[in-house]
């Protein structure tokens, strides 16, 4: 039995695509490992669901900053700070002595085989003398730098800038790990840029015993994702603007978007007698099964959508970009239908909508992928072999 460090931003949570993986993490090797969890915590989630395969919690609250006045100084602080000198962190949000104070404390009082942390939190652990694993999840530098490539204000530039530069400087530390972890090839050849250690690529996955086809009433267009971000908003955007319009036009199907923290732009789309936003949501199967087509109309962002799996998983067929599908290993025609542009997006939803034969061609077929290849066990499998790979070679 390994003895592990978990290190995380937040408490791992099913709700977040950032600590989907460490979720899993948790609850597939849990049994197996003795884990240690030490993590900032929200306060948007809880423990509960994997408390039993932790060994023990420590936890502190983020650093929050509630006034108008303390968001512009956190931000000013951010884009002058090109790098911290105390924890060359491309985010001070992070940043807490008690938290440091945490982790140095418990590596000294226990004998841990390996620390795992998420790629927010890997300033705290590059000087630790053990064996070490930073989960990456993707190359976020080219997150920033795409970001930058698009803006169209003087502000927005030099902010996107900036933070691509601290975040670029930052990906550099991943040199001071044993191992780092991404979820697609392309951010691997990112960062190898710059990294010079192993990279591994290891898939998302989805837990296709949850995500289920079962009891679904199939009639809206559904998009599902955290509102909060730019990929997100801006996928929305485009296709109520350039691609719904051109659909309503030879079809009355109705658009649903369902995800946290939707924006002033996207709660306006509410309005649209033809559209629903959700916001939060408890269970976004319950929103899933309303799906009759699968939309993920992305023009930035990066990693795995795991929200395209997930919908798989349920039999939803999915349209998509290439920037959506970028990462899972899906064939056009057969698993998905490639749309990047609007004229494709909308005969391709058309296309589904008229044709039964090629709707469940797609469906089953995009269903089958995930079952083969992108289950959270074959996943957290291959970090188990990386794990023991990297203990084996340090105790020898």
């Amino acid at each position: 039995m390994t003895k592990i460090l978990l290190i995380c931003h937040d408490i791992p949570s099913l709700s977040v695509g950032a600590t989907l993986p460490i979720y899993h993490l948790i609850k597939q090797l849990g049994s197996k490992h003795e884990i240690h969890l030490i993590s900032f915590d929200s306060e948007k989630y809880s423990l509960d669901s994997i408390k039993d395969k932790l060994s023990t919690t420590n936890t502190l609250k983020i650093p929050e900053y509630h006034s108008l006045k303390n968001q512009l100084k956190y931000t000013l602080k951010n884009m002058i700070c090109l790098d911290n000198l105390k924890t060359h962190s491309f985010l001070n949000y992070y940043y807490k002595s008690s938290m440091s104070h945490l982790i140095n404390r418990k590596v000294d009082a226990e004998n841990f085989d390996i620390v795992i942390t998420d790629m927010p939190m890997a300033f705290y652990a590059k000087n630790i003398k053990i064996p070490k694993i930073v989960y990456a999840f993707d190359a976020v530098s080219n997150y920033n730098y795409n970001m930058y490539k698009k803006a169209d204000t003087l502000f927005s530039r030099i902010y996107w800038y900036l933070n691509y530069y601290k975040i670029h400087r930052y990906e550099r530390i991943y040199n001071l790990f044993d191992s780092c972890i991404v979820v697609n090839k392309k951010d691997k050849t990112l960062l190898e840029r710059d990294v010079d250690i192993s990279i591994n690529v290891i898939p998302n996955g989805v837990d296709t015993n949850f995500f289920k086809n079962k009891n679904q009433t199939r009639s809206k267009l559904v998009f599902l994702g955290d509102m909060s971000t730019p990929p997100n908003n801006d996928a929305v955007k485009y296709f109520v603007d350039n691609i719904y319009p051109l659909v309503l036009e030879k079809r009355d199907v109705e658009f649903i978007i369902v995800g946290r923290n939707p924006s002033d732009y996207i709660k306006s789309l509410d309005k649209n007698p033809h559209i629903t936003v959700t916001g939060s949501v408890d269970d976004v199967r319950e929103y899933l099964k309303y799906g009759i087509i699968f939309i993920t109309p992305m023009i930035s962002g990066t990693g795995i959508k795991n929200k395209i799996l997930e919908a798989m998983s349920m039999n939803l067929p999915v349209i998509s970009t290439s920037k959506g599908i970028s990462g899972i290993c899906a064939v056009d025609n057969r698993d998905y239908l490639n749309a990047d542009n609007e004229i494709e997006f909308n005969d391709a939803i058309i296309k589904l909508l008229d044709n039964k034969k090629l709707y469940k061609y797609i469906a089953d077929n995009g269903h089958a992928l995930v079952e083969k290849k992108y289950s959270w066990t074959t996943s957290m499998n291959k970090l188990d072999d990386i794990i023991t790979k990297i203990v084996e070679n340090k105790k020898s």
